[in-house]
């Protein structure tokens, strides 16, 4: 404090804005004065020594409360005073009650009417009385509302003659105005323990509710009201929460004391009872007034036993208590209360499934047979497999035994099984043991797919459900290939399947030749193309021609050449060398194909004067000026063309390389998508440049840790043959 120039006040306070409690910041303005100091060679800092002390308090506190959370989380009744729903606010605006005692800051209002008219607002005294002008005080504190209304309305009949006898002509109305209010002491096991300002009106439950009601070892049913210094009332807020019983929610009087000691007999409860959690009973009561409280049991409650978990000294004891003892049992303190679930098995349950109207669980009974369970489940549905069923039969082990039968035996009554509890009975469709039959239709018709075989189905049906056939279908060629029978499959043979070639009317109309050829299941229906069919097919071409646009291909032979010539050739602006071809294909595609168009105007019909294929776009530019220069140079930009020269006079113009330029990769892409690379063996020779060309010079890819490596190893391969070729030449000279 010395230190940073502060004086006693002003430590003082910032130990009290860290949270400092005032008797701390006494203790040290006390050392201060006494010139104590807590060890003979180290002046403690006070702020620093608050902080701390709060800090660990702080954390105690909060432990506590976390703890105190989870045990309040489990009492039963915490939530009626936790409840932001349930507020138990006291009421202000309610009729005065005719038995509301009066007391001191309570306000009167007297209002005269008739043959005479007054308003009277009058508050009741420090000696309990109210001065009404010209009438003197009247004394009412103490009293009812009605022994102070009858005692008022006296007192002013001696200024208002006619306001009494058999036949009044003033009248007098006494109403209560502002009430006063009281405070009320919460102590004990309180959550928020302290004295409460409550309106006049208020009630136990408000005080409790504002305190936040018992803490967690705080009793719920011996909330005691001391009221001039003896025991008014004792409170069971059990009687509100269980048969929602208000009659102990009395009003409270100033100076009333709320005493919430602790409990002292508070038992648990889990398991299956409709409300799980801490309860607390009062002495004399028993289990089953503890289930009462509980709600009772849950549906799935096993009634026949409930298990009291109790701690002893030694340890655990557990007791088993039947249902008639439930009454009779009493608990302690500490106890832990147990019901478990009834066991989810059937005692009288046979399950039929499969192909039956009503599959599902059934009712055993002594005498049931497979026939009569078949008829209670509204018997088999058509497609139900006849020649086997199977039961599931639990041996004494839980095991299971399976038992076949005869469905159909059994419906004629040939053959019946008798049942027991838990057999279960599955009937199959014949659908599900057989793989499901289709045939196959593709080629030229309009939804080709697999589709359900049935009997009776001809070709014409198969083309029919496939929507029939394209334009380009070939209905004298319908090839039908047809697996081998389980006969022919059981030999080891190269044959795979039967074909067969047929054909059919393009309308599809009926006729005896379709009828006459059924298709069986997984037959395969090709319907083939017509030879002489050919899709329509249209070309672009764009840009330099006289007559730019789309063109149809009227004959397989048409070429490139063709089109430049329908298109009536090229304009004198055209350059023919960067004429480039898109084209589209299944396989791969969009691509550019590189064309030299030079060369298939000057020798049409040559082997770079392609075929047309549908969708062919050819795209003929204008002359192309300028040269463009990309990638790892200096300057990158398009400078203007320049006969015979090669790629490097035009990275010179830019600038030249950079440092990390792949110079040995250099390569030209031409106008009309074609390439070249540079040469390199001793001397590099770069590629030659056309207009509309563009020069890229790639990156150096970045070395590996192995790259230095492999240049240590070219130099020894260099260094030997350098060393070679000078053997050799010395060689040669003598």
């Amino acid at each position: 404090m010395q230190d940073a120039g502060l004086s006693t006040q002003d430590a003082a306070e910032i130990a009290r804005q860290k949270g400092a409690t005032e008797q701390q910041i006494q203790d040290f303005e006390n050392r201060i004065k006494d010139g104590s100091s807590p060890t003979d060679n180290e002046i403690s800092d006070p702020v620093q020594d608050a902080s701390e002390k709060v800090e660990e308090q702080q954390d105690v506190e909060k432990s506590k409360r976390e703890s105190e959370f989870e045990t309040n989380g489990r009492i039963f009744g915490t939530y009626l005073f936790n409840n932001k729903n349930l507020t138990f606010n006291p009421s202000i605006n309610i009729q005065t009650p005719k038995n509301y005692e009066i007391g001191i800051g309570d306000q009167v209002i007297v209002n005269i009417w008739g043959n005479s008219q007054n308003n009277y607002q009058l508050q009741v005294n420090k000696n309990g009385q109210i001065l009404i002008p010209d009438v003197g005080p009247v004394y009412i504190a103490g009293n009812t509302f009605q022994e102070a209304e009858n005692k008022i309305i006296q007192r002013l009949t001696s200024i208002y003659a006619d306001m009494g006898g058999s036949n009044p002509q003033t009248f007098a109305q006494v109403n209560m105005g502002q009430l006063r209010s009281i405070q009320v002491n919460l102590v004990g096991e309180v959550a928020a323990p302290g004295t409460y300002t409550l309106p006049v009106t208020a009630t136990v439950f408000n005080g409790l509710y504002l305190s936040g009601g018992p803490n967690s070892i705080g009793s719920f049913r011996n909330i005691k009201i001391i009221r001039n210094n003896k025991v008014f009332n004792t409170i069971d807020i059990y009687k509100f929460l269980v048969n929602a019983d208000p009659s102990e929610n009395i009003l409270l009087k100033d100076d009333d004391i709320i005493f919430i000691p602790a409990a002292e007999k508070r038992v648990e409860v889990n398991g299956e009872f409709k409300r799980n959690g801490l309860f607390e009973l009062k002495e004399g009561e028993m289990l089953s007034d503890l289930i009462r409280f509980a709600g009772g049991f849950t549906e799935n409650s096993y009634l026949s036993k409930t298990q009291i978990y109790r701690k002893t000294q030694q340890g655990f004891q557990i007791s088993d208590i039947a249902f008639t003892q439930l009454a009779t049992t009493p608990l302690i303190n500490g106890d832990e209360i147990r019901n478990k679930q009834i066991l989810s098995s059937f005692e009288n349950r046979v399950t039929i499934s499969g192909s039956v109207y009503r599959p599902g669980d059934y009712e055993w009974s002594p005498g049931l047979t497979l026939k009569h369970l078949i008829l209670k489940a509204d018997s088999i549905m058509p497609d139900a497999f006849l020649k086997r069923g199977i039961i599931t039969r639990y041996n004494p082990d839980l095991t299971t035994t399976a038992i076949s039968f005869n469905l159909e035996e059994v419906l004629t009554g040939s053959s019946n099984i008798a049942l027991f509890p838990e057999d279960i009975i599955l009937i199959k469709s014949h659908f599900q043991l057989k793989e499901q039959s289709y045939i196959t239709v593709n080629g030229e018709v309009l939804a080709p797919g697999k589709f359900n075989w049935s009997d009776n189905l001809t070709l014409g049906d198969a083309i029919f459900l496939a929507g029939g056939f394209t334009e380009g279908a070939d209905s004298t060629f319908i090839e039908v290939a047809r697996r081998l029978t389980y006969e022919e499959n059981a030999e080891l043979t190269d044959k795979l399947v039967h074909t067969e070639v047929l054909n059919l009317s393009r309308d599809l109309s009926l006729n005896s030749n379709d009828a006459e050829f059924l298709l069986k299941p997984y037959d395969q229906v090709s319907v083939r193309q017509a030879p002489g069919f050919r899709q329509d097919k249209t070309v672009f071409i764009s840009g330099e021609v006289a007559y730019a646009g789309a063109y149809a291909v009227s004959d397989k032979k048409q070429k490139i050449s063709d089109l430049i010539q329908m298109a009536g050739g090229v304009t004198p602006q055209a350059f023919i060398a960067g004429a480039t071809l898109q084209r589209f294909s299944n396989e791969l595609g969009s691509e550019q194909v590189a064309i030299d168009l030079n060369l298939i105007i000057n020798n049409p019909g040559s082997e770079t004067d392609f075929f047309l294929n549908n969708g062919d776009r050819i795209y003929i530019p204008e002359y192309l000026p300028t040269v463009k220069i990309t990638g790892s140079v200096q300057n990158p930009f398009s400078i203007a063309f320049e006969s015979g020269k090669k790629a490097k006079y035009y990275i010179d113009r830019s600038g030249g390389f950079n440092f990390d330029a792949h110079k040995k990769k250099t390569y030209v892409r031409y106008a009309n998508g074609t390439t070249a690379v540079t040469k390199s063996f001793i001397l590099k020779n770069y590629p030659e440049v056309q207009p509309g060309s563009q020069i890229i010079v790639p990156q150096k890819p970045e070395k590996k840790a192995t790259d230095s490596g492999k240049w240590i190893a070219w130099v020894s391969v260099l260094s030997s043959l350098a060393l070679s070729a000078a053997t050799i030449a010395n060689i040669t000279k003598k």
